[in-house]
């Protein structure tokens, strides 16, 4: 078979463009956004187009598109009137997990990515070989995707349009509960009950925490004991009051023990031995744009993918943790829709920082808004907190650089393209 992905270069799009190669088929897509993934997916064998366009698709069996794509874009619009078959990025990933024997998905808000990594180490120090599907790249890899073989298939479950509702796991883990996506699911309720369907479509399911609507699955797992050395967390966790095992996690951050105490649970139910995981959270490596450290000195300079405010006041918090002196958060919004949603949150996440740089907003796939744009968030915050706003990336960089030689520790906040930034340092 022929695939096509639109937007090929995006990270699940991407892992996904890959598996299929990997399986035999022919595979290639078009991006506008043409940098180092396509270089990436070429050096696979994998052909990229820098430009939508119908020409491109005309030889294909297949297209696949994700929901981030307009449906008026030229290729989709050819590919249903030339009756190519169209399946949607969510469809695929369900085709896909279908060719393993356990399926292990994390869904939530926040917290998918590095928990999948974490999951996916405790398996392989088991020496059970997964196979790994993330929205994320771990260390010395190109893509979002480890092929393993055909027993356990670790993935993120994305909540966005329903995506996760497709796949059908062994294990499901529910991290935790946010209004998120609203644009989509228009009401909090609409999104519980979305996240109550993906419970019901697993065969077990693992949630920690008191959420709504999910307290008969409710696994009685907690951490005691926390203490924090050398930036990262050790503790002891209880099952039913009782006492399990000592973890020693590698992933920075408080909030990643709850997100290992769903992978310990996991792991419990898979029967894998306590020495793999402890190993596999110990050792587990990090992941690109997951509070990824560029440079350590002169002063710490960190990149984060957070765009939803609790996980922006998290990430700052943390960050705070691991430095001395004073921080300033550069924060580039994700969509004008997200940034409208959350306004209010987004004026108080920021309290740790010392300032703040605002860049201009990621829209992804909406039009200018002008009351949730980035310029608009600026104007509020600056009443509140020393804050700067910035149009462009050139001007940024010499901002920052500024604050830099006078000592200030950095943090980049987006799910944009605010990496592209934070590397020029």
């Amino acid at each position: 078979m022929k695939y096509h992905f639109v937007g090929i270069c995006g990270i699940s799009m991407s892992a996904l463009a890959v598996h299929l190669r990997n399986s035999g088929h022919i595979v290639q897509g078009s991006d506008i956004n043409h940098g180092d993934m396509a270089k990436n997916l070429e050096a696979e064998g994998i052909k990229v187009f820098a430009h939508h366009n119908k020409n491109n698709i005309k030889d294909c069996d297949v297209l696949v598109y994700n929901f981030a794509i307009d449906e008026n874009n030229e290729e989709i619009v050819y590919a249903k009137q030339n009756n190519i078959k169209i399946i949607s990025r969510a469809d695929l990933l369900e085709e896909i997990s279908k060719e393993y024997k356990n399926v292990i998905a994390i869904a939530g808000s926040h917290g998918k990515t590095t928990t999948a990594a974490m999951m996916y180490s405790c398996l392989k120090c088991a020496k059970l070989n997964p196979t790994l599907h993330i929205g994320g790249i771990i260390e010395a890899q190109k893509f979002g995707y480890v092929e393993g073989d055909k027993n356990y298939f670790v993935t993120e479950a994305c909540e966005f349009h329903d995506s996760f509702l497709a796949l059908k796991p062994n294990i499901g883990i529910i991290l935790n509960i946010e209004p998120e996506h609203l644009d989509y699911f228009k009401t909090f309720d609409n999104e519980v009950n979305s996240y109550i369907k993906f419970a019901n479509n697993c065969k077990d399911v693992i949630v920690t925490q008191d959420l709504s609507g999910f307290e008969n699955i409710t696994t009685n797992i907690c951490a005691k004991n926390i203490e924090l050395v050398n930036h990262r967390y050790h503790f002891d966790v209880y099952i039913d009051s009782e006492y399990f095992m000592h973890i020693d996690l590698n992933i920075l951050g408080k909030y990643n023990i709850q997100n290992a105490l769903c992978v310990i649970a996991a792991c419990k139910k898979l029967g894998i031995d306590k020495q793999y995981i402890y190993l596999g959270l110990k050792n587990a490596a990090n992941i690109k744009r997951r509070f990824e450290v560029i440079k350590t000195k002169p002063v710490l300079l960190v990149h984060d993918y957070a765009h939803h405010p609790t996980q922006v006041e998290k990430t700052i918090a943390t960050f705070r943790e691991c430095c001395s002196g004073k921080i300033l958060v550069i924060f580039q919004p994700h969509t004008y829709s997200r940034t409208k949603a959350f306004f209010n949150q987004f004026l108080d996440c920021f309290n740790c920082a010392d300032e703040i740089f605002i860049l201009k907003t990621y829209a992804a796939r909406e039009k200018y808004d002008k009351n949730a744009s980035a310029f608009m968030l600026y104007k509020h915050l600056k009443n509140k907190k020393k804050c700067r706003y910035f149009a462009d990336f050139k001007r940024a960089q010499k901002a920052v650089q500024s604050e830099i030689d006078k000592g200030f520790n950095v943090i980049f906040l987006g799910a944009g393209d605010i990496d592209e930034l934070a590397y020029t340092f």
